[in-house]
C-alpha cells in the first residue's frame, strides 16, 4: 500500500471525527451523513460494504443514495458542502468525470485522472479523490512482476468511462510507454487521450476504433490488457474474441462479480497471468473508508462484506496482495 502524505485539509478532519467510541456510548453518538450521488441509482457492492465497514468503525457515518440527473449535481454537493453534519460524498456513475471542477482541492490522482469517486468535507470544503486509482495499483501489483522496473511498457486499455481515466492515470505514473484506449464510442476514447494530451506527453496515448483487426494489432504488441469497460459484468460475455488474445499476457478484467470471467478463462489457457476487479475494488474501498473516517478497515469485514453482496463464499472473494 503507497503510504499518502496528509494535506490540511485531511489532516483538520482527522482531529473532527471522534475517536472510536465504547460500545456503551455508540448509542449516543451524532450520526454523519454520507450521500452516494449518481443516476440512475440502485444498491451496489460499494454500498453494501462501505455500510459493513463504516458501522464497525463505529465513526456514526451513515449512507444516504441521493439520485441526482447531470445537471443536478453540483447542486448536490454545495448541500454537501453547507451542511455540518456531512462527512463527505461518494460520487457515483455518470458524475465522476463531471465531479473535478466543482471540487474546491483535488488529489493528486483526482487531477490527473480528472474523475473523482470520493469528496471528503472539511471547514465547507469539499476535497476530491479517486480512490479507484488505489484500487488499479492493487490490481496492477497483483498480477505484474514484483520488481517494478520488470512491468511491461505496452497496454491496451477497454472502455473511456471514469474507471478507464483511473487506469490511465495509473499506467502513465507507472511509466508505461504505449498505451491504446478503444470504446464502442471512439469520440469517448477520444475525449479521454486528450484529457492527458499534457500529462502523456513522454508517451504514445492513442484512441483506437472497437474493431477485431484493430484489438489483434494492438494486443500483438502490448503485454498488459486491462477491461474497464463493464462488459462481462452480466456474465457469459467476453469484450473481445478468444482468437485475438496472444499467449502469456498480462489480464486484469475489472468485473466484480464473477471469480473467473470468460476473458480471464481464455488468457489462463494461452498462459496467461489474470485477475478480476476484485482485489483492486477492495483496495479501493479501504482508501475510501481511511479517507472518510481517517481509519483503514479490517480487511476480513471489507472481504466478507463483499462475499455477501456478491453471493459468494467468502474464499472465493480475493484477498489483497496475492
Amino acid at each position: 500500500m503507497i503510504a499518502w502524505s496528509l494535506t490540511p485539509d485531511e489532516a483538520r478532519l482527522r482531529l473532527s471525527i471522534p475517536t472510536k467510541p465504547s460500545s456503551s456510548s455508540v448509542s449516543e453518538m451524532p450520526s454523519a451523513r454520507l450521500p452516494i450521488i449518481g443516476h440512475p441509482l440502485t444498491r451496489t457492492p460499494l454500498e453494501g460494504v462501505l455500510r459493513a465497514a463504516l458501522s464497525e468503525d463505529g465513526s456514526g457515518i451513515e449512507i444516504e443514495r441521493w439520485e441526482r440527473r447531470p445537471h443536478l449535481l453540483a447542486e448536490a454537493l454545495r448541500e454537501v458542502r453547507a451542511g455540518a453534519d456531512f462527512t463527505g460524498a461518494i460520487v457515483a456513475s455518470p458524475h465522476k468525470e463531471k465531479a473535478p471542477p466543482l471540487a474546491d482541492a483535488l488529489s493528486e490522482d483526482a487531477r490527473v485522472s480528472g474523475a473523482v469517486n470520493v469528496f471528503v468535507r472539511a471547514d465547507e470544503r469539499l476535497r476530491g479523490h479517486n480512490t479507484d486509482a488505489d484500487g488499479v495499483r492493487a490490481g496492477l501489483v497483483s498480477i505484474l512482476p514484483r520488481v517494478k522496473g520488470k512491468w511491461p511498457r505496452n497496454a491496451v486499455v477497454l472502455g473511456a468511462g471514469g474507471g478507464a481515466r483511473a487506469v490511465v492515470a495509473v499506467l502513465i505514473g507507472s511509466g508505461f510507454q504505449h498505451v491504446a484506449v478503444l470504446n464502442r464510442h471512439l469520440h469517448r476514447a477520444e475525449a479521454l487521450v486528450a484529457h492527458f494530451s499534457r500529462t502523456a506527453r513522454h508517451m504514445e496515448l492513442r484512441a483506437r476504433p472497437w474493431h477485431d483487426a484493430i484489438i489483434e494489432v494492438e494486443l500483438a504488441r502490448a503485454e498488459l490488457l486491462i477491461n474497464a469497460s463493464g462488459i462481462g459484468a452480466d456474465g457469459g460475455e467476453s469484450p473481445i474474441p478468444a482468437g485475438l488474445l496472444p499467449s502469456d499476457r498480462y489480464v486484469l478484467d475489472l468485473v466484480l462479480n464473477h471469480p473467473i470471467t470468460p476473458l480471464m478463462a481464455a488468457a489462463q489457457e494461452l498462459g496467461g497471468t489474470v485477475a478480476n476487479g476484485q482485489a483492486a475494488f477492495l483496495a479501493a474501498c479501504t482508501e475510501t473508508v481511511r479517507l472518510l473516517t481517517g481509519t483503514a478497515p479490517q480487511l476480513e469485514t471489507l472481504r466478507g462484506a463483499l462475499a455477501t453482496e456478491l453471493g459468494l463464499p467468502e474464499e472465493a472473494v480475493a484477498v489483497v496482495g496475492d
